[in-house]
Parts: C-alpha cells; sequence; structure tokens
C-alpha cells in the first residue's frame, strides 16, 4: 500500500512539472477582447470578469492587459500549481498618475474560494496613506502597517516585476523573492507564506482584480521559467557550474570554490549537506532515482537535477 501511494506521489510530481512555462506578450488579442484561455482564466466567472486586452499603453507590440476601475475585473493568470523545484516569473506593469493598482498570489487554481499564498500586493493605496508611486506588500496582519513591507514605483512608465519562488524542499518550506523596478523588495529566502504563517497548496498564479474605482494597471510581457530570474546581479549559470555522476561518484566544478552542497531526494528530505568547499561525493550508498543538488558558487545559488 505505501508503495501505491509513493508512485502517486511520483506521478502527481510529474504531472505538475509537466506543466510548462510560458512567454505572453498579449499580441494575440485584439482591443477589447476578454484576455481568457490557456494560461489565463478568472476569478470563477467564466470569461465574463477576466482581464480586458487594451492598446492603451503597451510595453511591447500593440496591446496589454487592463485591469480597469470597474470593481469586477478579476483576471488570473494560472502558474500551474507548482509544488517543487525553482520557478521564475517576470512581468510588466504601468499606472498612470494617481491611478490604483494591485495583485495577490494564489495558492491554488482554479480558483475555489481563494488561498492567499502571501498577503497582498497594493499599488497608491489611500486608505493605508500610501500615495502615488508608494506601494506596499502586507506580509504581516492585513490590519497592522507595522507589518508591510513598503516599496516605491514609477507612475506613467513600465517597470518590472519579477517573483522567484524556491520549492525545492517541497511547498512547505518554500521561499519567494520579489523585485520591483529592480529593487529587490521581498528579499530571497522570505517564507512563501501568508500573514498568518501558512504555507500555501501550491504556486498557483497571480489574481489581478480591480480593487477600487480609481484602479487602472496595465500588465504586459509575462515571462514564466522553470530557473530563477536573475535581479541584475551574477547568474548562476555565469558562475560555469557543471555537474557529472560516473561510476557513482558525483563530480562539481565552477569557476569559483563550490561551498554549501545540499542533496535532496524527491519527498524533498535532506540526504546529504556539507558547508566546505566541495568537489566530489560518493553516492554509492543512494538508492537509484532523481536527486536535487543546491549548491552556492562564491555567493550564487542554484541547483541541478541528478539521477543515478
Amino acid at each position: 500500500m505505501k508503495k501505491n501511494y509513493f508512485l502517486v506521489a511520483i506521478l502527481s510530481f510529474v504531472m505538475v512539472s509537466m506543466n510548462a512555462q510560458f512567454t505572453d506578450d498579449l499580441e494575440s488579442y485584439a482591443a477589447g477582447d476578454p484576455i481568457y484561455g490557456g494560461h489565463w482564466t478568472d476569478w470563477a466567472c467564466g470569461g465574463t470578469c477576466a482581464l480586458v486586452a487594451s492598446n492603451t499603453y503597451a510595453h511591447d507590440g500593440a496591446i496589454s492587459g487592463l485591469v480597469p476601475g470597474d470593481e469586477a475585473t478579476d483576471g488570473v493568470l494560472d502558474l500551474g500549481n507548482k509544488i517543487f523545484g525553482q520557478w521564475g516569473l517576470e512581468f510588466y506593469a504601468y499606472i498612470p498618475s494617481g491611478k490604483r493598482g494591485y495583485y495577490n498570489v494564489q495558492g491554488t487554481i482554479p480558483i475555489g474560494s481563494g488561498e492567499w499564498a502571501m498577503g497582498n500586493i497594493f499599488f497608491n493605496d489611500g486608505d493605508e496613506n500610501v500615495g502615488p508611486g508608494n506601494g506596499y506588500f502586507d506580509l504581516g496582519p492585513a490590519t497592522d502597517p507595522a507589518d508591510h513591507v513598503q516599496f516605491t514605483y514609477p507612475e506613467d512608465t513600465w517597470f518590472s516585476i519579477i517573483m522567484n519562488v524556491d520549492i525545492s524542499l517541497g511547498i512547505g518550506a518554500s521561499t519567494v523573492q520579489i523585485a520591483i523596478d529592480g529593487t529587490e523588495v521581498i528579499v530571497a529566502g522570505t517564507p512563501f507564506a501568508d500573514f498568518d504563517g501558512t504555507y500555501p497548496t501550491s504556486l498557483g498564479g497571480l489574481d489581478l482584480w480591480s480593487n477600487g474605482p480609481d484602479n487602472e494597471m496595465y500588465f504586459d510581457t509575462f515571462n514564466y521559467q522553470d530557473s530563477f530570474i536573475s535581479l541584475g546581479t551574477q547568474s548562476f549559470e555565469a558562475t560555469g557550474f557543471r555537474s557529472a555522476l560516473n561510476n557513482n561518484i558525483l563530480s562539481l566544478r565552477a569557476n569559483e570554490e563550490i561551498s554549501n552542497v545540499s542533496i535532496y531526494n524527491m519527498l524533498g528530505q535532506e540526504v546529504y549537506r556539507s558547508s566546505s568547499n566541495t568537489s566530489e561525493i560518493n553516492m554509492s550508498s543512494y538508492a537509484n532515482g532523481t536527486y536535487i543538488v543546491k549548491v552556492n558558487v562564491a555567493g550564487t545559488e542554484g541547483t541541478v537535477k541528478i539521477v543515478k
């Protein structure tokens, strides 16, 4: 019986992993169309409250997705209910002078009653005396501004939003990093949890909602991938890291010293850890299967998948 449960867990992981990453500049829509279908849906409205394609502003091409001030639009970007791995999402936003914006991260798509993965993200929220060009994440209790993480953003121009979610150890130990306009606001390693400290079921998707009559936020140029997106610092690829498994010996090489090596099985259990300079690991005692190797190369972290 345990073996059957294990197979179900592995098959579930494979099915989730097969939900491919994507890019979307929204150019497949005409102005006025609902942005619905594929990786786009809405809050259980059947397309009637989806984002609206707009040609008023665009980051590239001619079309972006608009959340107007109708207090009804509630578009959702499906990120595939991820429960393992490393995932990076980058997109661009535009908020005209004096207008407001909002989004949140959901734990499960399709959305039922809603599972907020990490509070709410507000732009120019007058209710909290956070004016134009300012915003905040309510990662603490929503009623306590002292627990909010504030940031700035430029009005009347496109700015980037990057979210990296690390689920290498499983969703119950996941962390998140978010940058607004190139500035890290939620630092890497922050628990991917709501203001009560509860982890979500998975990395579900983004909810882009019209939170008031002054809402006017445009979205464009989405890139979603199964690896972190660089904030402008050295990328993991630039470290020259490479690995090879031959005769049960895992060899690790990079341009600089490799440290803090950890290995996890597909259940998220740590089976190896070393904080010293590491170049070879004997895996002869490990069961055959897939492992995630997490390393630090001169301060830059990354992961690789090893099959034994």
